[in-house]
């Protein structure tokens, strides 16, 4: 390749680079902005070692994980939250053995709530995860076949499920969370997606999340020792 064609692609390259990143600093100035006009606090790093933090979906696959663009505050109910972008990067090797590495992004929102619940986590129900029921791979079946056919379930504490998930709860899923993931781990609720952190988008999940809070008979809260008269517990390094 003749040299120019070299310093030509070199200049391209660093060209595209330098304009993502002028947009990335614009995001992040917007984010800030967005947090600051809440009452929220951003943060482009990550204070709290959130790569680490959880076990379940979409944490703990590849590695060089890391957590950016941080935002904390209070959801409305109070609920104490987290919302920043993830990344972690994962490699495979073809039969030539040569290496490819993929990196995903992804955007995480947390709320905590009042008291640790069983592990219960709501999803999209698509062709492939019907094709797992069908091979054995079961969820949790409910009364309404609507809800059955958007979403698909898994919790090993089924009287849980049915009631975290009674009907009020899965009429309001129907109309505002349809594709929407989200589950319980401990004390936490946590929702995600692929993509980066955007603001209609968080509002939306926000939303949602706190309305399946909100939803949650008394008498749930009361059978793991909270009183919902009480105050949520606080997240991250909140106080």
């Amino acid at each position: 390749m003749a040299p120019f064609l070299i310093f030509g692609v070199l200049a391209l390259g660093a060209g595209i680079a330098y304009y993502l990143w002028q947009q990335e600093q614009k995001r992040r100035a917007a984010l800030a902005s967005f947090a600051a006009a809440k009452g929220w606090t951003f943060s482009a790093a990550d204070p709290y070692g959130l790569d680490e933090r959880w076990g379940g979906p979409p944490f703990g696959r590849g590695d060089s994980r890391a957590a950016t663009n941080v935002i904390t505050g209070a959801a409305p109910g109070g609920y104490p939250l987290l919302a920043f972008d993830y990344k972690y990067v994962e490699h495979s090797t073809d039969s030539k053995g040569n290496r490819t590495s993929t990196t995903y992004r992804v955007v995480v929102c947390v709320l905590r709530v009042p008291c640790a619940l069983p592990a219960l986590h709501v999803g999209k129900e698509s062709m492939l995860t019907r094709i797992g029921s069908a091979i054995g791979i079961a969820d949790i079946e409910f009364e309404s076949e609507d809800f059955n056919r958007a979403f698909r379930v898994k919790c090993d504490d089924q009287k849980f499920a049915s009631d975290v998930l009674n009907p009020r709860a899965m009429e309001m899923l129907l109309a505002h969370g349809r594709g929407i993931e989200w589950r319980f781990e401990g004390a936490d609720m946590l929702s995600w997606r692929t993509g980066k952190l955007d603001i209609a988008d968080l509002l939306q999940r926000v939303d949602l999340m706190c309305r399946v809070i909100q939803s949650i008979p008394t008498f749930v809260w009361k059978d793991r020792g909270y009183d919902p008269g009480t105050q949520a517990r606080t997240l991250g390094g909140q106080q």
